[in-house]
């Protein structure tokens, strides 16, 4: 198996416990332990961030 790739908050989602799964050659969590349900109610109440470094790239010139 190849080295998978982390994004900036790799660190971040295994301190908060993520389930990890290879992604499009990331390493990328899935589900963190409080479950999908309080994922979503937190989000709705509060805020939620999702991490896109692992999404395309673009380079802006002026």
């Amino acid at each position: 198996m190849t080295d998978l790739a982390k994004t900036p908050l790799h660190a971040l989602h295994l301190e908060l416990g993520a389930r990890m799964v290879p992604f499009a050659g990331y390493d990328m969590p899935v589900q963190y332990p409080l479950g999908v349900l309080k994922e979503h109610l937190h989000t709705r109440e509060q805020a939620g961030l999702f991490d896109v470094s692992h999404m395309g790239q673009i380079l802006l010139r002026g």
